[in-house]
């Protein structure tokens, strides 16, 4: 049982695919720079991070990113070992062993998100478009874990566990233009898209926790939606500063209400605005990201401590266009989400293949990482 924690990843990162969304992680690039990209990233990343990026490469070639890939699990204090531990003694009859698996598991949290996506971008000297879709799926494990259950345990536990998630998926198309004002370029850029946002919620007695059925209809709900992001990007040389507004319509979506628990949840999209800055040369970038308001995730009736509200730094060292070397860190100002130290490689032989993987760095049961393949013609 303690390869469920493998295939939980697994199964999330699997859901998206017919999630087509928009959060981290997102392209390798971004997550080996701790995620900014609001001023740094490239005409093809454009529908992830700030539409107005696609513009500001007129003149770059034809590209398709086909497809990144990434995933991130923060389980800190091994709570899904716990929760295995707990079912283990129970098939086993051995409830002094699952009276000190739940004491361990109480007040302990685990989270899991998983992205993939692919986008295509035709730079020009007018109208400049990048086309994408993406995919996340954010999950949260929560054990409910009652007083009694640890005072006196019983062979049928009142403890529950719940495995809370939402698939968001996003079709759009990043349109852009770079105008002048008073001498100053200044790229413009919004992003019209459609999102499809699934919740799940399933619950389950600690006593026989499985992740097999999480994603059964009977935990889901669905809801189609109409969004737009926008976005600017202010240019003067090799410096950078740049500002995205996502999601500017707000949308609500519940979850069904577990029979077994009774716990019900709401996820809430809502606007998510980022200040980004960046300097920008042929052998060394350097970008800065701060979100100006705090993203509120899912709210319930179990706590589930997800508002982020991030701040992002990151570099890349380019041996002239043959290969990039990333580095980055990530720290959430609510302090819901552990700190990260990121690293990357890139690898673009020939200027025509491009290959990128990640890596995030957070505690020895906390970890990412992210792939993606790109092409320009």
């Amino acid at each position: 049982m303690h390869d469920k924690k493998h295939l939980l990843v697994l199964a999330l990162a699997a859901c998206t695919g017919s999630a087509v969304a928009a959060t981290n992680p997102t392209d390798a690039r971004t997550n080996a720079m701790g995620g900014a990209a609001v001023a740094a990233g490239d005409y093809l990343s454009a529908g992830f991070h700030n539409p107005a990026l696609a513009a500001l490469d007129p003149d770059s070639a034809f590209g398709v990113v086909f497809p990144y890939l990434g995933a991130e699990v923060r389980d800190p204090d091994k709570l899904m070992d716990d929760l295995d531990d707990i079912s283990d003694a129970y098939d086993n009859n051995d409830l002094t062993a699952a009276q000190q698996a739940m004491r361990n598991a109480q007040g302990d949290q685990a989270h899991l998100d998983a992205g993939v996506g692919a986008a295509v971008g035709i730079p020009t000297g007018s109208i400049s478009a990048t086309l994408y879709a993406s995919g996340i799926i954010e999950g949260a494990i929560l054990p409910d874990i009652k007083d009694s259950d640890i005072t006196t345990p019983s062979i049928n536990p009142s403890s529950t566990a719940t495995i809370v998630a939402v698939g968001v998926g996003e079709l759009g198309v990043a349109l852009a233009s770079n105008v002048e004002i008073a001498g100053q370029r200044i790229a413009v850029g919004v992003s019209p898209k459609l999102q499809r946002i699934t919740t799940y919620n399933y619950g389950v007695s600690v006593d026989s926790y499985d992740t097999d059925d999480w994603d059964d209809s009977r935990y889901r709900e669905e809801d189609n939606a109409f969004n737009i992001d926008v976005g600017a990007v202010w240019q003067t040389g090799p410096y950078r500063v740049g500002l995205a507004g996502k999601n500017l319509i707000s949308n609500d979506v519940d979850t069904v209400t577990s029979s077994t628990t009774g716990h019900s949840f709401t996820y809430e999209v809502g606007p998510q605005f980022t200040l980004g800055s960046a300097f920008v040369s042929d052998f060394v970038t350097i970008a800065g990201d701060i979100d100006l308001n705090k993203s509120k995730g899912f709210k319930g009736t179990l706590n589930i401590d997800d508002d982020t509200q991030f701040f992002r730094i990151g570099a890349e060292f380019d041996a002239f266009g043959h290969a990039q070397l990333r580095t980055g860190y990530r720290a959430d100002m609510k302090d819901n989400v552990e700190d990260a130290f990121t690293l990357g490689l890139g690898l673009s032989p020939f200027g025509v293949v491009n290959v990128d993987i990640a890596a995030s760095i957070i505690d020895s049961n906390s970890y990412g990482g992210s792939a993606q393949l790109a092409f320009t013609f």
